[in-house]
């Protein structure tokens, strides 16, 4: 009997004929594929390309566990690290706990590209010849819980861009010299030591609450005062239990929130980038601009012309 272990996940398996490699299609949609490849023992790169809006609930399969090295080349993906919820999205490069199980996942949007790349750090060879490359990077992150990080750095997302182009191109060598050059690096540049303060669990109901809110509320100019005064919680409390539940400072979040909006809006609507900057409360279309561009890569104008329709 065919094994699927991603069927919770929302995906049938197909082996292929090197056991290395395997192909994944949608259940719902079968334009949404995966290929996951075993690179060496112990590490894996699964190449995430959906062509339509995907989401699951109460996800699990018989994984592996270790560390996670997740971009996102287009498109944003949320999913669960335990009670934690972390955003994979474009221009940053997120390391953290890899498990096999997310209570929720969703894309936002109908074209996601994205890789993951896997470490199980209990099943490597350690006499390997590879194996120093990826030392480094498992003492670096040794601590990191399951929020993890996000690491905000021009040459390892173009690093990342141009291990995309080696799977869309599946060309397994590539790959894997990518890859192996990918986790060398991020173990170089390593983690801020400040960060290590929010890498316990997340999890808690009240910061849902403020989630909530602020989905509720893009169009509103909210600050840091405003939201400890309605939810009767002291800013920096705020802060910090915010950021163990949802990755990233409060402001950071409703910013990210606001140009994922962005992004569709300028797809779906004939709305003009003035119009969606004052709909979303940036002070002016200026800020606007450099905001998306650091958030995306490219400006609104460059956004909009590479997803028109073909």
């Amino acid at each position: 009997m065919k094994e699927n272990r991603l069927k919770s996940w929302g995906f049938e398996e197909f082996p292929t004929e090197d056991p290395r490699i395997i192909n994944y299609i949608g259940l719902e949609s079968p334009e949404n594929k995966m290929t996951s490849y075993e690179i060496f023992p112990g590490v894996f790169v699964l190449y995430i390309s959906l062509k339509k809006k995907y989401n699951a609930n109460n996800s699990s399969a018989d994984g592996n566990r270790g560390y996670r090295i997740a971009y996102g080349y287009e498109g944003n993906f949320f999913t669960y690290i335990n009670n934690t919820k972390v955003l994979i999205t474009t221009n940053e490069i997120f390391v953290g706990r890899s498990i096999p199980n997310s209570k929720f996942s969703s894309t936002t949007s109908h074209r996601t590209t994205a890789f993951n790349i896997v470490i199980a750090d209990k099943i490597l060879d350690k006499n390997s010849p590879y194996f120093p490359y990826i030392g480094e990077f498992i003492y670096k992150f040794k601590n990191v819980k399951d929020m993890g990080c996000a690491i905000k750095n021009e040459d390892l997302v173009k690093l990342a861009n141009e291990l995309i182009q080696a799977l869309k191109e599946r060309d397994m060598l590539f790959i894997k010299l990518k890859s192996l050059e990918l986790i060398y690096r991020i173990g170089k540049v390593g983690i801020n030591p400040s960060k290590t303060n929010y890498f316990t669990p997340g999890g808690d109901k009240l910061m849902e609450e403020v989630e909530k809110y602020m989905k509720e509320n893009l169009d509103k100019n909210l600050n840091l005062d405003h939201l400890a005064k309605k939810f009767k919680i002291s800013k920096s409390t705020l802060n910090t239990k915010f950021t163990r539940s949802f990755q990233y400072t409060p402001m950071k979040y409703i910013q990210r929130l606001k140009l994922i909006y962005s992004e569709d809006l300028l797809i779906n609507t004939d709305k003009s980038i003035l119009e969606i900057s004052n709909d979303l409360n940036f002070q002016n279309p200026s800020n606007f601009n450099r905001a998306f561009k650091d958030f995306t890569g490219l400006s609104p104008s460059q956004y909009r012309k590479q997803n028109e329709p073909e």
